[in-house]
């Protein structure tokens, strides 16, 4: 009983460690801005939901704004673990916007890999996401980390395609790492060791 448990919780810490997400204040919900660079032009923000009425925050209390101008970004640099391996990255966000023009206002993510001296080795883009009628929408997919990138620029880009308001919402942003088929093969033979542990204590 004790080797399960012991198995158990391995299985569970390898699991917490490749789903907790990288990014700092990925929903907004410390109230501020705190994590993030703003770029471009439109200055975005955080809102409570009394911006446009009828678009209110995905979870919790707030989320986060275009703001007002042509476009603007949120950019946050974290550091990828396992450098010099193979690894993958989920990226994870939620967005919507007014329904105003074909198309709206609307929103994109960039992950920007960059090595250990700050160069950029590469990136991957989203789609463009534009939702509304109130309607959050999810993006969600798995990227291959180059073996050389030490970081990543993980950036919300917010794009103004009608009006003077920059009418384009992000909430529960999040960038995880996820499990390396080695790592599951090896809690598959910690798994097969502790079940030939039992059968031989049963012998």
């Amino acid at each position: 009983m004790r080797l399960k448990l012991v198995f158990a919780a391995a299985c569970l810490a390898l699991s917490a460690s490749s789903q907790a997400s990288l990014l700092n204040n990925g929903g907004a919900e410390l109230g501020t801005l705190e994590g993030w660079t703003v770029g471009g032009v439109s200055s975005p923000r955080i809102d409570d939901g009394s911006e446009d009425p009828g678009i209110d925050p995905r979870t919790g209390s707030y989320m986060f704004f275009g703001g007002r101008g042509l476009f603007g970004s949120l950019s946050q640099n974290v550091l990828l673990p396992g450098y010099g391996q193979a690894r993958q990255v989920r990226l994870s966000f939620w967005e919507q916007g007014l329904d105003q023009d074909n198309p709206s206002d609307q929103g994109y993510v960039s992950l920007t890999w960059r090595g250990i001296d700050g160069s950029v080795i590469g990136s991957v883009l989203s789609p463009s996401i534009d939702s509304h009628d109130g309607i959050w929408t999810n993006f969600s997919s798995v990227y291959a980390v180059p073996v050389s990138a030490f970081s990543v620029d993980y950036t919300m880009h917010f794009v103004r395609n009608f009006g003077r308001d920059l009418d384009a919402f992000f909430d529960d942003n999040e960038l995880a790492m996820v499990p390396e088929p080695g790592s599951i093969a090896m809690l598959g033979l910690g798994a097969l060791a502790l079940a030939g542990v039992r059968r031989r204590r049963r012998g």
